[in-house]
């Protein structure tokens, strides 16, 4: 049976099952979940390419695969980008620029975007500064994108100095979301997606991290169920919309990430970004338990369900390496390294405010213990 579904704001309330007719919103993007989206025959008017022009940008990954029949079915240029952290970077910002401009096109010009979340991030920023601002679609192809990087209007290139470092806040004007991709894609990349939505779960949703928790050990769960993804966006687009320039709550979105960020750069991104995040999660859980916030019995729940999943430090790893790269996390404040700590599953802490908790390296240091010896 085909799984439909079209995100508005208006039905936050409403129970998530299996066969999604809900509409919610957030705040000027339409999300649409729908199995087959992209062989729809009414895609060029869902996104009216019959009144203005479009331009699709593919991850080169998968181009031949989706890239290739989506800007035929639509009769629209593409162009490619590296597949992914390789993407974000001043380069490829500067060549698909450059192609844009020789191909002629106006702020009238619909800019697509297919793949994953480095495709969506380099692709949104151009996006956001080319003729200082053009119509933007979304189309994600991983489940990492369709869960979290897609959302929330965060775009970014990444420098010498760390990730995302370089961006701009600028929401898309839908998001299209076709289920049926996550069959093509392999395990590793489905636990890149699970890795954002158990860490929704421990931030915010506790229904949600209950329901991983039984079925995470198959990231196919998410194609059968689509309204995992529901509710993870939901979750998302309801931090976001409470504070879409992160101020305060949208940091505890970045649980996890502090320590995640650090092992991207000091890998030079050959870590994945899922699996970056998971070890994060696990190791920030520790912190918050070290620091007297959460529980033993809570702790040691987070860990079994992330004890399931092939994780390991990034091969050139030292705590040195991982300490100079964490100087660079946007969430320090008077050169102290600040964390988002929760204290039981759903629920981070406010912190007056902050949503965050400055820690000193001593404070960190039997927290780096245990993750060196669980995945060193």
């Amino acid at each position: 049976m085909e799984k439909k579904c079209f995100l508005t704001r208006r039905a936050r309330k409403q129970n998530f099952g299996s066969n999604m007719q809900q509409t919610l919103s957030y705040p000027s993007t339409k999300i649409y979940i729908e199995q087959d989206l992209l062989q729809k025959n009414s895609l060029k008017d869902l996104l009216q390419l019959r009144k203005r022009k479009g331009v699709v940008i593919a991850d080169e990954s998968v181009k031949e695969l989706y890239g290739d029949p989506l800007a035929k079915l639509l009769e629209v240029d593409l162009f490619t980008v590296p597949r992914g952290e390789e993407a974000k970077s001043h380069e490829t910002k500067y060549l698909i620029e450059q192609k844009l401009f020789e191909k002629g096109y106006g702020r009238d010009t619909l800019i697509i975007a297919l793949g994953g979340g480095a495709t969506t991030d380099v692709v949104g920023f151009i996006a956001s500064t080319y003729l200082r601002g053009v119509p933007l679609v979304f189309i994600p192809t991983t489940l990492l994108s369709m869960v979290d990087a897609s959302i929330g209007g965060k775009t970014a290139i990444n420098t010498s100095f760390g990730k995302n470092l370089l961006g701009t806040f600028y929401h898309p004007e839908s998001i299209l979301i076709d289920t049926q991709v996550l069959a093509s894609l392999p395990e590793k990349e489905l636990r890149n997606g699970l890795a954002e939505s158990l860490k929704m779960g421990l931030i915010s949703d506790a229904f949600l991290w209950n329901l991983l928790e039984k079925n995470h050990q198959n990231g196919k769960v998410f194609l059968s169920d689509p309204s995992l993804i529901a509710r993870s966006i939901e979750g998302k687009m309801n931090i976001v919309e409470r504070d879409p320039k992160e101020l305060g709550l949208r940091r505890i979105l970045n649980f996890g990430h502090t320590i995640a960020h650090g092992l991207e750069a000091l890998s030079f991104y050959e870590i994945s970004h899922g699996e970056a995040v998971a070890i994060g999660c696990v190791t920030e859980a520790f912190l918050s338990k070290e620091l007297g916030y959460l529980g033993e019995k809570d702790f040691e729940r987070i860990f079994s369900v992330y004890a399931t999943l092939p994780l390991s430090l990034p091969k050139n790893y030292t705590r040195e390496a991982l300490l100079k790269a964490l100087t660079h996390d946007k969430k320090r404040s008077l050169e102290k390294l600040r964390f988002v700590l929760i204290d039981k599953v759903g629920h981070a802490l406010p912190f007056e405010g902050a949503y965050c908790r400055a820690v000193s390296n001593e404070e960190l240091e039997s927290t780096l213990n245990l993750m060196e010896i669980t995945y060193g």
